[in-house]
């Protein structure tokens, strides 16, 4: 396994990033990208912005149903399947490959989103506020952005340390995960392995467990004002033990 540059980095260009490109998690792609677009209160031909994009699966969606869509994302493998998905799209999502701490945007977009837990992967927790600030720039005034990830309030009080996955019929590929809460730094650390055909990779991750008031303060501090919050897997409003959390933030 590479042990150079951030874990990051290094995970999203092992099984993950593979198994993403072949498309293992697009089936959930249409009904989230319905998710985000209701969530976000989405007008026909509106600008929006996918941090974090990866292989584009809900930018290429989104643009499918009309919105201006532009896509972010470190990974250029993955930048480059979301450019293929993006062949049959009029019109075609853009995809920048760019740091979310870096984006280079000013009052372009009617709304963003940052979807499947891509947020809190630094090591510094004040590049999450630089992230979150460029973001709020690259919006219009009044513009909105939609953040789904894990909380503390939807993984402590189920908190397992460990679980596994199967992730075909066959049984030729499965995905476990042993992760600790550390309390200290605020942030959760995982082993996940990854078996395919007998053979298994581990990659390690380490996120930061936001509560939902420490999310708030950072993202007021990086502009925003009004909140709504949804329990991403039912749209339901957003409770203690709910899945995952879905907010949306307003300038």
């Amino acid at each position: 396994m590479n042990t150079t540059g951030e874990w990051w980095e290094r995970f999203f260009h092992g099984p993950w990033g593979r198994w993403q490109a072949a498309g293992l998690w697009q089936g959930k792609a249409a009904a989230e990208s319905d998710f985000i677009a209701r969530a976000l209160g989405l007008a026909p031909g509106d600008a929006v912005l996918d941090v974090a994009c990866g292989t584009g699966r809900h930018a290429v969606e989104l643009a499918q149903k009309g919105y201006r869509v532009t896509g972010v994302d470190f990974n250029r493998t993955a930048l480059a399947v979301a450019e293929a998905a993006a062949a049959r799209c009029r019109p075609a999502p853009r995809f920048l490959q760019q740091d979310m701490r870096c984006l280079r945007f000013g009052d372009e977009f009617d709304a963003a989103y940052c979807f499947w837990t891509s947020f809190g992967y630094f090591e510094d927790p004040s590049h999450d506020l630089v992230a979150a600030k460029r973001i709020a720039e690259a919006l219009k005034p009044g513009g909105r952005f939609l953040l789904d990830l894990h909380v503390a309030e939807s993984i402590l009080p189920v908190f397992e340390p460990e679980s596994e996955w199967p992730l075909d019929d066959a049984g030729s590929r499965s995905l476990s995960e042993r992760k600790r809460w550390d309390f200290e730094t605020g942030r959760v650390e995982a082993d996940w392995t990854f078996t395919e055909n007998g053979r298994s990779e581990s990659w390690h991750s380490s996120i930061r467990l936001y509560s939902y008031g420490e999310l708030c303060e950072l993202l007021r501090e990086a502009g925003f004002s009004r909140f709504t919050s949804y329990d991403t897997a039912t749209g339901e409003p957003f409770a203690l033990g709910a899945k995952r959390l879905a907010l949306v933030a307003s300038l």
